[in-house]
């Protein structure tokens, strides 16, 4: 009770000063603008719960960091002047397999694959190791001005002002499928693609030059109609696909895929490395890349076939699960096969 007293009795000596008042405190409050975050994520096809907003000073100066959980129709602050507006999905901390680095200014904003670790892939000196990314979608406004006329405007007559944008995925979904006579012998297949991009610069849109090795898996086998040994092995990834300035001409290493099947009896173990051919699918306005492995190249190139499809030998299943397993590294892959994938 003394406490609350004590608080009312200086509020009151605060107010009771002259030329202080609650006008005096309000206006403190009242050189901001109210702006209405209108972000409209229907473009980039992903489940999106959460979102961070960026507005970095154009005269240098701290960055404002908007977190909320409310992806589009939330308010927010801000003083006069003009800023360059970066928005993406979720909170930079709640990713598990990449990071938002350089947040402290504009032009050093970039997503970074984190390095990850494998028990059957044996990576060369200063090789990185990649997995999955989680989806990743952002817009960037330039130049977004707040003048004193709008935070009057704001002020006098309650009025809110919109920030408009759509977001875009710049981590693509990648399908990988494989024709094999066979299908039935296989237990597991997984593989590594060499030189694929891990970083991307939000201001720039563009990938940089650093690369890893991405690890991905192909868990999905569909045998096709009527038959119980051949079919299709497939699986899907997300990835930021290859670094702008590389090209094949430029890095002969860049995007070498090899490929590893584990029989079923959990100890032969089938390497193969592919030329691929490609096409750009669009799903709900959303680019995805799909890639047949093995399968017809383009007629007006002349490259050779591989394997149509990759035979594979029978064999007897392991009893109880059997011994073995993957344990390939790279230095007993073979040789490899140069291969582009596009995005």
């Amino acid at each position: 009770m003394k406490e609350n007293r004590l608080f009312i009795f200086l509020i009151s000596l605060i107010l009771g000063l002259p030329g202080c008042s609650k006008k005096t405190i309000i206006d403190e409050y009242a050189d901001r603008c109210s702006v209405r975050l209108d972000i409209d994520w229907s473009l980039c096809g992903i489940d999106v719960d959460g979102m961070t907003v960026l507005f970095y000073p154009v005269d240098g100066g701290e960055p404002s960091r908007f977190l909320t959980n409310t992806i589009t129709g939330d308010k927010v602050q801000l003083k006069s002047g003009t800023y360059d507006v970066v928005v993406f999905n979720q909170a930079a901390e709640e990713y598990s397999y990449l990071t938002v680095e350089g947040q402290e200014r504009y032009s050093s904003l970039c997503v970074v694959m984190k390095t990850t670790q494998s028990d059957w892939y044996t990576p060369a000196a200063e090789e990185r190791l990649i997995y999955d990314p989680e989806p990743f979608a952002t817009a960037t406004l330039e130049n977004f001005e707040i003048t004193q006329e709008m935070i009057q405007t704001s002020a006098e007559e309650g009025k809110e002002f919109s920030l408009t944008c759509q977001p875009e995925k710049v981590i693509f979904t990648t399908h990988l499928s494989l024709q094999i006579k066979g299908l039935h012998n296989v237990r597991e297949a997984r593989g590594a693609i060499k030189g694929v991009a891990d970083t991307y610069w939000i201001a720039d849109g563009k990938t940089g030059n650093s690369v890893a090795t991405q690890l991905v898996d192909f868990p999905e086998k569909t045998f096709h109609e009527n038959s119980t040994t051949d079919g299709v092995l497939s699986g899907s990834f997300l990835t930021l696909g290859i670094p702008d300035a590389i090209s094949k001409a430029t890095d002969e290493t860049h995007n070498l895929l090899t490929l590893s099947i584990l029989l079923v009896d959990n100890k032969t173990v089938i390497s193969k490395q592919y030329n691929i051919t490609r096409r750009a699918i669009v799903n709900n306005g959303t680019k995805e890349i799909e890639i047949a492995l093995g399968t017809k190249v383009d007629p007006d190139k002349e490259e050779t076939h591989e394997d149509i499809p990759l035979e594979l030998p029978d064999v007897e299943p392991a009893k109880n699960n059997g011994e073995g397993g993957f344990d390939a590294s790279v230095d007993n892959w073979g040789e490899e096969t140069d291969i582009e994938i596009p995005i």
